[in-house]
């Protein structure tokens, strides 16, 4: 579903009248002053359309159209949002306006260029690369690439195939724009995520993994094809290159979420998966490591299941315990 079109869903529903504050609790969830939705729809809708919703209520409710930026302006890009929280709606106003916050309502006060506001379906916001540039210094580093992530993929990449002249000009124009604002808060915290991002991966999951391995000073190349017994190509999401196996992220939706596995049931994917890696492990012999949203839930969980696995990290985070990490 379209960015377009789950707003839409959503306007559908938006309750903006006085009567909000006679809807009972259970009827309802509140998106701030003014504002509700219908308490199923919300249960229904994932963070990023909760996020939006919140949005939408914020646009509906502002005497002039305000300037969303940040995760606020990420899910409008339909960008995805790595923590499952309830992060408040975020504004740029402009330096000589107010920052004043209202509930559930973060104004930031800053300078924006005219070609960093775009228009998307009805409301304003920061362009995607004003939009990165602000996540990677002001969000989590695990935000930012994931989204810079996404949109990398819808910019760059046709199928399996990428516009390699096109990402490094990219690359050129964000680390001249980072640069021009050396010395300001964020500059050097932004760098990471936007060297990290890879228009290959294919989810969140992957981003993070991405980024924690390039932490820990893993070399992996990222969805390398293995040969299938049908002529086809199965792409392994990350090669530990130079330690002879493979990692795979492996999203519990894959197997739960009916529109991710089509008519297939769990077990059906469960079954076509392990015959999958049984293929790849016996062709390449390489081992196939698996680990999922629990598994990367912070850098040290990561780091402690990696070096579970038997794998020596080259840059090993503080708090690995020594006696824990395999020699080389």
């Amino acid at each position: 579903m379209s960015t377009a079109e789950r707003m839409g869903r959503i306007e559908a529903h938006l309750i903006l009248t006085d009567r909000d504050a006679r809807i009972g609790p259970q009827k309802s969830v509140r998106l701030g002053r003014g504002a509700a939705l219908p308490a199923e729809l919300w249960r229904a809708l994932q963070p990023e359309d909760r996020h939006l919703a919140r949005v939408l209520a914020t646009h509906r409710r502002a005497s002039c159209p305000p300037v969303f930026s940040g995760v606020s302006a990420a899910v409008l890009h339909g960008w995805p949002l790595y923590e499952s929280g309830d992060p408040p709606v975020l504004v740029t106003t402009r330096t000589e306006g107010t920052n004043r916050n209202t509930a559930g309502v973060v104004r930031r006060r800053a300078h924006l260029e005219p070609h960093e506001v775009v228009e998307v379906n009805g409301l304003l916001c920061t362009s995607p690369d004003r939009t990165l540039l602000d996540l990677a210094r002001f969000d989590r580093p695990e935000t930012a690439v994931s989204c810079a992530d996404a949109y990398l993929r819808d910019r760059f990449r046709i199928r399996r195939d990428i516009d390699e002249s096109g990402l490094d000009e990219w690359r050129a124009i964000m680390q001249e724009r980072l640069a021009r604002l050396r010395g300001r808060r964020g500059v050097r915290r932004a760098r990471e995520p936007l060297e990290v991002a890879d228009p290959r991966t294919d989810s969140p999951l992957e981003s993070v993994s991405h980024l924690y391995l390039s932490r820990f000073g893993f070399e992996v190349a990222l969805q390398v094809p293995v040969r299938s017994p049908r002529g086809g190509n199965y792409l392994i999401d990350f090669e530990f290159l130079g330690l002879g196996c493979f990692g795979e992220c492996d999203g519990k939706q894959k197997y739960l979420d009916v529109e991710v596995r089509g008519e297939m049931t769990a077990d059906e994917v469960l079954y076509r998966e392990r015959r999958r890696q049984n293929w790849v492990e016996a062709t390449t012999r390489k081992a196939v490591f698996r680990w999922g949203w629990p598994e990367i839930a912070t850098e040290l969980v990561f780091a402690s299941v990696l070096d579970a696995f038997g794998l020596p990290i080259p840059r090993p985070p503080a708090g690995l315990r020594p006696s824990a990490r395999r020699p080389s």
